[in-house]
Parts: structure tokens; sequence; C-alpha cells
């Protein structure tokens, strides 16, 4: 006569199944979560921006003109708060101006100046501005990570479509490539920076 053999456990197939089962979930999870993370960076760039250009606006309003862009320094150049191009020698028309980038906008106009979400220190990524007094121009210089331009006509589009090829905005978009992982608002004047 034979006994039932009584099975309490799960044998290794089993274990295994649930196992590739589990790590396929978590991985198509992961993705979509990385890919929403990416998508808010995103948004919180174009707001930060749009914050930055009602301050600025505000400033104008105020004072006659645009604030000084770079420590109160030469205008022909962008300033951020992130480090410059190279190091501690600024190259490629961009400079870190530490926490004063934007000339007597905090705290009155705005609480404090925005920084990118991930790429503020990353030498020549993140937050700049440019201002003549009568004109001025805020990137966010390829940190885009996600919601990328891809035409001129976008609100966030560095340069407008009839910009002339010889100028600073073209020569370095990443438009005819397709796509440009910059944001730019600017004022009249100041598209072709």
């Amino acid at each position: 006569m034979k006994t039932a053999v009584s099975r309490i456990g799960f044998t290794l197939i089993e274990v295994l199944v649930v196992v590739s089962i589990i790590s396929i979930l978590t991985s198509v999870l992961y993705v979509n979560f990385n890919a929403a993370r990416e998508n808010s960076r995103d948004q919180v760039r174009k707001t930060d921006m749009k914050q930055l250009q009602l301050a600025i606006e505000l400033y104008k309003a105020q004072n006659g003109s645009y604030p000084a862009s770079g420590c109160g320094s030469a205008t022909n150049a962008f300033y951020g708060p992130g480090p410059a191009q190279s190091g501690s020698v600024p190259s490629g028309n961009y400079f870190n101006c530490d926490t004063d980038w934007i000339v007597g906008l905090v705290p009155e106009f705005i609480s404090e100046l925005p920084l990118d979400p991930t790429s503020e220190d990353e030498p020549g990524q993140g937050f700049y501005y440019r201002s003549n007094g009568a004109s001025y121009k805020i990137l966010v210089k390829d940190s885009v990570e996600r919601n990328f331009i891809t035409s001129f006509n976008q609100e966030f589009a560095r340069c407008p479509q009839g910009a002339s090829s010889a100028n600073f905005c073209n020569a370095t978009s990443d438009l005819a490539s397709g796509s440009d992982d910059s944001y730019a608002l600017y004022s009249f004047d100041a598209e072709d920076w």
C-alpha cells in the first residue's frame, strides 16, 4: 500500500517563475517611473523659467530696464549659477557668477534664483541669463532630459524660425539634427543671442 506524500513548500521551478515575473514587472515600472521623473524635471525647468521671466518683467516695469547679467559685468555673455564651460576659466561665452547671476532681482522680485534640478554642477549646463538692459534672454542650456524642442515654433525654442544662420543662436542649436536640449525665453531683439 502506498502512502500519500504531503508536499509542503514550493518547487525550484515555481520559485524561479515567480522571481522572473517580479523582475520583469519591476523593470517595467522602473523605466516608466524614470521617464515620469525626467518629464517632471523638464516641467520644473519650464515653470522656473516662466517665474524668472515674470520677475524680470516686473523689475523692468519698476526700474525702466532689464536687470544686469553677470554680477554687474559685461553684457555680451551669458552668466549662470553653475560652473563655467572649462573649469575656473570661463570660455564659450558662458560664465559662472555664483548666486548673483542676475543683479538686483532677489529678494524683491523673486525669492531666489532658480537652479537646474540636475545639471547646475555640470560645466556649460543649467540656467544662464544675458541682458544689455534693453533686451534679455534666459537659457536652460543642454539640460533638457525628455521634452526636447523639435521645432522653431515651440514656445521654449532657442531661436525663432527666421533667425539667420550666421548668428550665435543657430550656430549652437541642435534643431538641425532633429531636437534641441535647451530651453529659452527672451525679449524682442534678443532672439539671435
